[in-house]
């Protein structure tokens, strides 16, 4: 049993080690960069065997937008219980996701295909990024209780406010200083989140 749990353990351990070597070259040089065998040779192993663990390049950077996800879902939940107040609950969760994408962007990146990170695999069918846009989309409910479809549209509307800024942060980010950009960030974060009383 021990030398199962052994093996088991060694699997995991270089699998998070071709993710984490993935999210280092990106990082350095860009995700354009990033390739199996440019992996392999930063771990000393064969490109075979980086692909024992991930088929392609794309179910890598897969498994790099579901550790997103998963990221932010864990902060969306501890931000849910902690505030009362959608209108807080829904800010936070809007700074969370600011921090997160400004932290760690290699991953923000790959989680929205963006700076030459392009997944295949589409977004809109992870079960990660599902679970997010439904807590989202509850506590944007509990504003104002409103049919399906609205909340839906709501939630594409902050959405696309909050990964909009987000994204064009990144792009102009040596047009524009990110003080400046986090402040626009914050107003239209209130402002949308004060639109729905």
């Amino acid at each position: 049993m021990e030398v199962l749990e052994r093996k088991q353990r060694t699997r995991e351990q270089t699998r998070s080690g071709i993710v984490t070597t993935a999210k280092d070259i990106a990082r350095r040089e860009g995700w354009q960069a990033v390739s199996i065998r440019k992996i392999a040779d930063a771990i000393d192993y064969s490109p075979p065997i980086v692909y024992e663990y991930f088929d392609s390049k794309d179910v890598l950077f897969d498994e790099i937008r579901k550790e997103g996800f998963r990221f932010l879902h864990k902060e969306y939940e501890r931000i849910d219980k902690l505030y009362r107040d959608p209108e807080k609950r829904l800010y936070e969760i809007s700074m969370a996701q600011w921090e997160f994408a400004l932290k760690q962007p290699e991953i923000y990146q790959v989680m929205y295909n963006l700076n030459g990170a392009f997944c295949s695999i589409p977004v809109h069918k992870n079960a990660e990024m599902q679970a997010v846009s439904s807590l989202i989309q509850g506590i944007i409910f509990s504003f104002i209780p409103k049919a399906k479809e609205s909340i839906r549209r709501l939630f594409f509307e902050w959405w696309s406010i909050s990964h909009g800024m987000i994204a064009l942060t990144m792009i102009l980010k040596d047009q524009q200083s990110l003080d400046q950009s986090q402040q626009i960030y914050q107003e239209s974060m209130r402002r949308f989140a004060r639109g729905l009383k």
